[in-house]
């Protein structure tokens, strides 16, 4: 697994693909993201087959994905992504809490599972971890665990 230290997030932005059903979703995820510093969204989608495709054309660093895919769930579109690219991580980005969903997410691999209604140090502490090999959940989720 690729680990990322403090001093290459200087040097080479993390690289990252966002998967989600939702364009507007997708469009304040980009943006948000695209303005921190240690990260470069390198592409985007809202289906199954053209993440696997992809994941596979770009090479990202992280996957950060949501619970709505079209063509799948997002529970299964990362498990797939980990079937073919295990040494990528992927990280839930989504606005649902409930546990069922997160122990999914979880089951197929992801490394870590952030709310969308969390403050965006969050999904930077989920990034961060998830390139570490560390499992992390939003604050809210942690008894969890």
């Amino acid at each position: 697994m690729k680990a990322i230290s403090p001093s290459d997030h200087d040097a080479t932005p993390v690289r990252l693909l966002l998967v989600d059903v939702h364009a507007i979703s997708r469009a304040s995820s980009r943006t948000l993201l695209d303005a921190l510093a240690d990260f470069e969204v390198v592409g985007e989608t809202s289906e199954h087959q053209e993440a696997l495709e992809l994941v596979a054309q770009l090479a990202p660093d992280v996957v950060i994905i949501s619970m709505r895919v079209q063509g799948s769930t997002g529970p299964q579109t990362a498990r797939s992504i980990l079937e073919r690219h295990p040494d990528i991580p992927v990280v839930f980005w989504t606005m649902f809490d409930d546990p069922e969903y997160v122990r999914s997410a979880l089951a197929a691999g992801a490394r870590a599972y952030v709310l969308k209604q969390d403050p965006a140090h969050e999904v930077e502490l989920a990034i961060d971890r998830a390139l570490r090999g560390q499992t992390y959940l939003s604050t809210g989720l942690q008894q969890m665990q």
